[in-house]
């Protein structure tokens, strides 16, 4: 983001507006989570597929699994993450407590759009008093209306807006317009896989190894189950996308 004139004024608290109506830590926020990899999800018939691509770790010595961008919620409740992992883990456990809070007091699995609204407005707070700022992580949170799947896309400002399918983290406009152009009618979870891998090399500028790729499936009545690297490279080999893990040169 490049700094206008007159602009230093407005951007160092995310409670001043700037006088054409900007709250720039906010925009701040944004662009934090631009730097991060890509994140999409796809909702199917009786599921839905999250895939994000995550920054392997330069060393052969860390675990590529470790690094984590979905995240189970509750009993047909998940979501998937951009932007800086550390926030996303705050939100993540918000949205477990507020969940476990829900049952516990109805007996039944909180409605992924109440929990999505009540994450909005914790994460609007943030933009409202002073001595804080905004978190640095879009989400992208799935759940079921019955059986009927559907997505929440929430961001920095805490604006929540519904989705069949989104993309959020790098690039992320000219994904969301691959999803809209490429998305077709019916979809099992085999083809949303494919799309939603698709949509993430999209954002994607150079190829990447399978085990770059996080992929998830939510079902109704089920935990969020998180597929192992052996499988996603099985399921993805053959896509002109993905490429040979690169390990770091030994030293002579």
């Amino acid at each position: 983001m490049e700094m206008q004139p007159g602009q230093m004024a407005y951007d160092r608290a995310s409670t001043v507006f700037s006088p054409d109506g900007r709250l720039f830590q906010v925009e701040y926020a944004l662009q934090a989570i631009q730097m991060g990899g890509t994140a999409v999800a796809v909702t199917y018939e009786g599921g839905i597929v999250f895939v994000a691509y995550r920054n392997l770790p330069v060393s052969s010595l860390a675990e590529a699994g470790s690094i984590e961008k979905s995240f189970p919620i509750d009993t047909g409740l998940g979501c998937v993450t951009a932007g800086l992992i550390a926030d996303s883990r705050v939100l993540v456990e918000f949205l477990r407590l507020e969940a476990q809070r829900h049952r516990i007091l109805y007996g039944e699995v909180a409605p992924y759009s109440l929990l999505g609204h009540t994450l909005g407005g914790h994460l609007q707070q943030f933009t409202q008093f002073g001595g804080t700022r905004p978190f640095a992580v879009s989400l992208l949170l799935g759940g079921f209306t019955g059986r009927v799947p559907g997505l929440i896309e929430l961001d920095p400002s805490g604006a929540t807006i519904g989705w069949r399918a989104y993309a959020i983290g790098r690039n992320r406009r000219a994904v969301a317009d691959f999803l809209e152009e490429k998305i077709p009618e019916a979809r099992t979870e085999e083809s949303a896989f494919k799309l939603a891998v698709q949509a993430v090399a999209e954002g994607s500028p150079t190829p990447f190894p399978p085990e770059a790729l996080d992929v998830a499936i939510l079902e109704p009545e089920s935990e969020l189950r998180r597929i192992p690297v052996s499988d996603v490279a099985k399921r993805v080999a053959g896509m002109p996308f993905i490429g040979a893990p690169e390990r770091p040169k030994p030293h002579k």
